[in-house]
């Protein structure tokens, strides 16, 4: 089923609260402040703070949306046509999948205890500039602050706990990768092309990958309308702690095309969240009844990332830099790893090489002295935090830099 493209025509539905202040009618009349040059939605999510969707509210009843997707309907396909599409020489759209398995003898109670040790133990993401409710939280792989891809860092919680806990919810993610790959493959959605292009871009001797490699939970959430920063197509599943509330209200929305999801246990969306701003519902569920989501895609950190670490690699491999070329303030990238620590210093060559598989990243830096008569090279890192690096001898240059900053 096409689906038109309604955003700029006055025929999308209008979110109905802003911080948690109700939004009448006449607010979107005349100058039209909510997205007027105030509130604009701006940066890379092209969203507005704190403008969200709640059903207490007046001017929000998602089932009288265009395209309500009740929880009556267990499987359905949309495109959702893009702003360009003429339907004669651009029929650009985008395919919006749903399904439920309700009566499926699929047991997902592993999905929602690793949502639910998720959200209880990891510290969460995108509190800041959001302005909705609930909460997001990281797990598996991400791009840290330290630049390397690597397993999303233990909270505190998490770290007074022991190791088998967080092993715990690693082996878990990896039966929710077996579990989506059943859900989403086969459906026309992209999946084993997404696991693909994960295989092809992850960098050689780093952890073996079982499933997806990023993974976003989130409880209880709604949050504004907004794209999201991904490199590929998004794979959801929904899970309710009650799974029999029937006064539940949740639902996930493409107001630009009119069209709104009904959310209930077991659950299951891909979408297109590059090119169709989405969200969800400000959330309205019994006293003790939460409802989590489980989702992944490649996100363009990882995948810029992974670029970035494997072409350096294939530069050194290819073409080595030699010292005598060297001068300067040339501006050179650096394969660096950390020294190991006291109770690390007496690994085995093997265990050396694992560690450095594991620890190591690519530094933008600078040549800030050469000793021509030592045959050594000091160099800068280009950040204002930078690390104090040790000088490098000829043949660290000729085995760990590369020219440019890559």
């Amino acid at each position: 089923m096409m689906v038109p493209y309604l955003a700029g025509k006055n025929e999308n539905p209008k979110a109905n609260c802003f911080h948690g202040v109700p939004i009448t009618a006449e607010d979107y009349d005349g100058v039209d402040a909510l997205n007027g040059c105030c509130v604009r939605a701006k940066g890379k999510y092209r969203k507005v703070e704190g403008l969200v969707y709640d059903v207490d509210f007046p001017n929000f009843d998602p089932s009288k949306w265009n395209y309500p997707i009740t929880t009556d309907i267990t499987d359905i396909d949309l495109e959702l046509c893009a702003e360009s599409f003429n339907g004669v020489d651009d029929l650009t759209s985008y395919r919006l999948h749903v399904h439920r398995n309700q009566d499926c003898d699929v047991d997902t109670s592993i999905l929602l205890s690793t949502c639910e040790d998720i959200a209880n133990n990891y510290s969460g993401v995108r509190g800041q500039g959001w302005g909705g409710v609930g909460g997001m939280f990281s797990a598996g792989y991400n791009v840290g602050y330290k630049g390397r891809i690597s397993p999303v860092a233990l909270s505190p919680r998490m770290k007074k706990k022991p190791s088998a806990a967080a092993d715990s919810i690693k082996k878990r993610l990896s039966i929710a990768g077996e579990i989506f790959h059943e859900e989403f493959s086969g459906k026309n959605v992209g999946f084993e092309e997404m696991m693909q292009l994960q295989t092809d871009i992850w960098p050689k001797n780093r952890d073996r990958l079982k499933g997806p490699v990023c993974w976003i939970v989130s409880k209880d959430l709604g949050n504004p309308q907004h794209v999201d920063d991904d490199i590929s197509r998004s794979y959801a599943g929904w899970f309710m702690s009650e799974k029999d509330d029937e006064d539940a209200s949740a639902w996930f929305l493409f107001p630009d095309w009119s069209v709104a999801i009904e959310l209930c246990n077991n659950t299951w969306i891909s979408w297109d969240g590059v090119h169709c701003a989405h969200c969800s519902s400000v959330p309205h569920l019994g006293e003790n009844n939460h409802i989590y989501s489980l989702f992944t895609a490649i996100t363009r950190r990882v995948y810029a990332n992974a670029g970035r670490v494997n072409m350096c690699e294939d530069i050194l491999r290819e073409c080595r830099v030699k010292f005598e070329s060297l001068q300067v303030d040339d501006e050179v990238s650096l394969r660096w790893v950390p020294l190991l620590d006291c109770d690390n210093v007496h690994l085995s060559k093997r265990a050396r090489r694992k560690y450095g598989n594991k620890y190591r990243r690519w530094l933008h830096c600078v040549v800030s002295e050469i000793d021509y008569s030592n045959g050594e090279v000091k160099l800068c890192e280009r950040n204002k935090n930078s690390r104090k690096l040790p000088w490098l001898t000829k043949s660290e240059v000729h085995n760990r830099v590369v020219s440019g900053w890559v």
